[in-house]
């Protein structure tokens, strides 16, 4: 989740090793930029060798939340948890996954698109031009 749009990106994983996760982050990077910072959680696949590699070839500052105080990472973990809820509801996942980056955000009356993207995204949820 980028901190600053709210904007939600999900890759599955079905493998939770080291390499693994770099090729996810690696794509996800690919269509977003090389951010300057990044926080996980202290799973092993990040605390690894491999994995600070990585941070370090990118020129990323990697820092990690505590593992006894998940309240320090909840931007993600408020993530996780909205994406669940989204999957739970719909068969059409990237559907769901588009309408919540849409759906304007209480705080500044716009999208997380539209944070991250700058313009209007179009969704199949009508709108008033």
């Amino acid at each position: 989740m980028d901190y600053y749009s709210k904007f939600i990106e999900v890759d599955p994983l079905h493998d939770l090793s080291s390499s693994a996760t770099v090729d996810a982050v690696k794509s996800q990077f690919s269509r977003h930029d090389i951010p300057e910072k990044l926080k996980t959680d202290n799973g092993p696949q990040f605390s690894s060798r491999e994995f600070s590699m990585f941070c370090e070839d990118y020129q990323i500052e990697h820092t990690t939340s505590s593992p006894h105080y998940p309240q320090s990472n909840g931007e993600a973990v408020r993530g996780v948890k909205i994406v669940k809820r989204l999957w739970e509801k719909t068969p059409d996942k990237h559907l769901a996954l588009l309408d919540s980056r849409t759906t304007l955000l209480a705080s500044c009356d716009l999208s997380p698109a539209q944070l991250l993207m700058s313009r209007r995204p179009r969704n199949k949820v009508p709108t008033a031009r």
